[in-house]
């Protein structure tokens, strides 16, 4: 039987380099660290179902193992198309869809079939380095490297590959030729992070993968004609609309950001445009504005533009109508101009000068 003793200053934890809550085995080969996954450990849980991880020692330094370089860059370079799609889909067969995330996706109105072939996956928090790991075993560090989400994490001296992003779920961001070009979190605590975030490694002085637009898995493909196209905000709500409404549904990044669109609407060869922003633009200036900056665009270069409409009462988005049941009205773009005017209009707050009856000149 193994004894175990805690660490302490003197004898601090080889992994972490902290001197609590981690163990050393008296004959100094194991160490038990609670708070590091470097790749090299076996993953345990205690009693309690708290993780930790068990690593074997040579006396008191850890195995020699090969040294993690990562390619230097003064200029961060994100990777093709073909390798973002790769090493994405690679990640995301590493992953399950914890029951939780699969019950929330059911209840926008997806049916399994739909959540399985989106590729939907749940992002752990821990375990980082185990999956990266993976992901260098089959693209190469070099490759990896410029892979958004994908950095070289450092303590106490140490380095190991591990993914960066929130906990949550993993929505897979595509392009018009269905390859996963970039990854959304829904964060499973929003309060302590974005509630949508982007797989990125820009703060760790890696590529990012900008703001693409989502082309949602359809039954169509490139050279198909779509002749009818939705534009919302969000992927998953493109995603669910695409799904329920039968209807291609592009997401842009944000209501300001409608330009991105206007490529894929020309690589599409699509003829009308349902435009599907949120129900708040009836009292959200911004919203309004690049309602009818979009409205007026898409008009100008030639497509039938619609502006769809409901109720905000059924549901704030175009996702939350179409789950409920409700199919929403298609009004002429011009309500997109009269919502920015009435956006851009200001209320009268002076005061008019006035003089007394008595002072007023007589009519001759």
């Amino acid at each position: 039987m193994r004894d175990w003793h805690d660490v302490s200053r003197h004898t601090p934890c080889p992994i972490c380099g902290k001197f609590d809550w981690c163990r050393l085995s008296t004959d100094g080969v194991w160490a038990i660290c609670r708070r590091v996954d470097t790749g090299s450990g076996r993953r345990k849980q205690d009693k309690g179902g708290a993780e930790y991880w068990r690593y074997r020692l040579d006396g008191n330094a850890m195995q020699p193992r090969p040294p993690v370089t990562c390619p230097v860059s003064l200029q961060p370079v994100c990777a093709d198309t073909g390798t973002l799609d790769r090493a994405y889909r690679a990640l995301l067969d590493a992953l399950p869809l914890a029951p939780s995330h699969r019950q929330a996706l059911r209840h926008r109105g997806l049916t399994d079939v739909e959540i399985l072939r989106r590729r939907y996956r749940t992002f752990p928090l821990q375990g980082r380095a185990a999956l990266a790991k993976h992901l260098i075993a089959q693209l190469g560090a070099d490759l990896c490297a410029q892979v958004p989400g994908c950095y070289v994490a450092a303590h106490g001296g140490r380095r190991w590959w591990s993914l960066a992003g929130a906990a949550g779920l993993l929505i897979p961001v595509r392009n018009i030729d269905g390859h996963i070009v970039s990854l959304k979190v829904r964060a499973d605590a929003p309060g302590t992070a974005p509630k949508y975030s982007t797989v990125s490694s820009a703060k760790h002085n890696g590529p990012s993968p900008g703001a693409p637009v989502h082309v949602p898995l359809y039954a169509g493909g490139r050279g198909d004609t779509v002749r009818v196209t939705r534009v919302t905000e969000g992927e998953l709500k493109g995603d669910v609309a695409t799904a329920l409404g039968g209807v291609l549904t592009l997401s842009i990044p944000g209501v300001t950001m409608w330009r991105k669109a206007l490529p894929v609407l020309h690589d599409l060869q699509a003829a009308q445009v349902l435009l599907a922003f949120d129900a708040d633009w009836r009292t959200n200036p911004q919203v309004a504005y690049a309602l009818a900056q979009a409205a007026l665009a898409l008009t100008t270069a030639g497509y039938e533009v619609q502006v769809e409409d409901w109720d905000p009462a059924l549901g704030k988005g175009i996702d939350d109508l179409l789950a409920a049941g409700h199919i929403p009205g298609r009004q002429s773009s011009a309500l997109a101009f009269g919502a920015a005017v009435r956006g851009q209009a200001r209320p009268w707050t002076g005061r008019l000068p006035t003089i007394a009856a008595e002072e007023a000149p007589r009519w001759r």
